[in-house]
């Protein structure tokens, strides 16, 4: 049985992949996640202020008075202030 030594240098090339180089920064990458980063705070921001305007619309329907007159949650008044279709 023979015993290597430890501190025998050993050669490691990295494998050569052929059509695969990098010539230019990856700002294709980048701009895909800041999309997906704007959709999602935006399906966010709909379904946010669809919950809280119904939330506010069924405070009102059960003391009797409209919605004006209810004061909403801040994080309620906030996300139906921001969202442009509600």
């Amino acid at each position: 049985m023979k015993i290597a030594a430890p501190n025998q240098p050993t050669e490691v090339a990295s494998p050569s992949l052929e059509g695969f180089e990098i010539m230019r920064r990856p700002f294709v990458g980048f701009g895909l996640l800041m999309s997906s980063v704007i959709g999602t705070l935006v399906v966010l921001i709909y379904f946010g202020a669809w919950a809280s305007s119904n939330r506010i619309e069924n405070r009102a329907y059960a003391a009797g008075t409209t919605e004006s007159q209810i004061d909403g949650e801040w994080w309620e008044d906030g996300l139906v202030f921001v969202c442009p279709l509600h």
